[in-house]
């Protein structure tokens, strides 16, 4: 269905405030009005701020935020609201000060307003017999971290809501029991609000790093250092290569039959670029957290992703278009290597970007894939899909899924068929219906699942 927004107001949001900055909301018919075009409810239809009400209130109000405007503006009434802190993470830290939020907030859209997720985590240095590892961007260290608070911000009134993750947490446990009125039950969230929840990057990361040595599951292993992973690395335009930054996106696991949004990262064997183990992570519409690390084996050799890099730069059709355009004076570089897991392999997707000058503003002109064996390039990502399955970009690109297609029947249908949703996922991406866009996105790897199955 498409995306309802009935107030795209945005009163809160991620730009920085000046110290002591505010902004005065006097409701009226004009403005700050409700959807139906009456003057507007505090607390629905805008901020409920702090209300002026009186002549003291103004002095007091004025004193600190050292502004004489607000003694003598002529447009301040009694029903006129002060409101401050209007950036996102300054109002939730001022109200709990004793969580970490490493993150940005993210938007969302859930009962057609906008609001705004923060992770809360509790963290500690105390913690026996444990490492030290870096959190977050501002290089904290811990010994203990628990992502047990999920914060929503209503992007229109700044409502702040605290909800507890399930997860085993003493720390959250005694912060609950210290503040009872700022927690609330997961289950207390809304199920729209629910379905937007992920898993942190951050924690992930951090949770990547400790799995470098401790996958290591027998003590000879682990005290010979006989298996130590590092971060997989990609270039992701830049002239060295930098670590593999962790990706959302919706996908189907091998042996399983929904797709979900999940967040993937991947490890490569030290001294080595080969593929060893993804590690994917996931959170359910109730906050419970989920980690799935699948192992590569020993006996397979996957490429990771400098390797599936150096195969792209390799190729000879590929290399000829890239000097072609650097010839004509152009700067060409690829974007962000995307893993996507179809059936029980990774298929590998490059955006190329094409700049005419040093300044001017990058053009997305083709699209990489690779499964590890092939590699091809095409102008969309539909072509680039087609050529990979081994068919020709057809002129009729409204054909529909053959609904009695079955595997028996061979692998020449599937990928007209394969086409056919990518282009439907194309058109419902453009009209923004995005949950149709997912929906699609899930009926194409079931198709490329089956296509590969049929293949082996």
């Amino acid at each position: 269905m498409p995306l309802q927004l009935d107030r795209p107001d945005v009163f809160f949001g991620t730009r920085a405030d000046r110290s002591r900055e505010y902004v005065i909301v006097t409701p009226s018919i004009d403005q700050f009005q409700s959807p139906d075009g009456a003057v507007g409810i505090a607390g629905t239809d805008f901020p409920e701020g702090i209300q002026v009400l009186s002549t003291f209130r103004t002095l007091i109000l004025a004193w600190y935020f050292r502004s004489a405007n607000l003694l003598f503006s002529s447009e301040l009434t009694e029903e006129s609201r002060l409101v401050h802190k209007r950036r996102v993470s300054d109002r939730v830290r001022a109200v709990a000060p004793f969580l970490r939020f490493p993150e940005t907030p993210y938007p969302v859209v859930a009962s057609g307003r906008v609001f705004w997720i923060m992770e809360g985590f509790t963290s500690s240095l105390a913690f026996p017999l444990s490492s030290v590892y870096d959190f977050g961007s501002n290089r904290q260290f811990v010994r203990y971290v628990r992502n047990s608070v999920k914060v929503t911000v209503d992007a229109v009134t700044g409502e702040m809501l605290f909800y507890r993750v399930p997860v085993e947490d003493p720390m959250a446990d005694a912060y609950a029991n210290a503040y009872p009125e700022l927690f609330l039950s997961i289950e207390e969230m809304p199920h729209d609000l629910r379905d937007h929840l992920r898993y942190p990057r951050s924690l992930l990361d951090l949770q990547s790093d400790v799995l470098l040595q401790y996958h290591q599951e027998t003590a000879e292993e682990f005290h010979g250092q006989q298996d130590v992973w590092v971060k997989a690395q990609e270039l992701s335009n830049s002239p060295n290569p930098v670590p593999y930054v962790p990706e959302y996106g919706i996908y189907t696991l091998p042996g399983e039959e929904a797709a979900q949004f999940q967040l993937t990262n991947v490890f490569v064997p030290a001294g080595r670029e080969n593929l060893t183990a993804t590690l994917v992570a996931r959170t359910d519409p109730n906050g419970t957290p989920e980690m799935i690390l699948m192992d590569v084996p020993v006996d397979e050799e996957v490429l990771g992703p400098r390797l599936i890099e150096a195969r792209l730069e390799q190729d000879p059709v590929i290399s000829q278009q890239f000097s072609l355009w650097r010839t004509g004076g152009s700067r060409v570089w690829t974007g962000h290597l995307h893993l996507v897991p179809v059936g029980n392999r990774l298929l590998y997707m490059e955006p190329v970007f094409l700049a005419a000058e040093e300044d001017a503003i990058p053009d997305l002109t083709r699209f990489v894939l690779s499964d590890g064996i092939r590699v091809v390039m095409a102008e969309s990502l539909v072509e680039a899909i087609a050529v990979m399955a081994g068919t020709a970009l057809g002129t009729d690109r409204e054909e529909s899924i053959p609904e009695d297609v079955q595997p028996s029947e061979g692998l020449r249908p599937w990928p007209t068929a394969a086409l056919a949703v990518l282009v439907q996922a194309e058109e419902r991406a453009r009209a923004g219906d995005w949950a149709g866009f997912g929906i699609a996105l899930a009926e194409l790897r079931v198709l490329l699942e089956r296509l590969e199955s049929e293949g082996r």
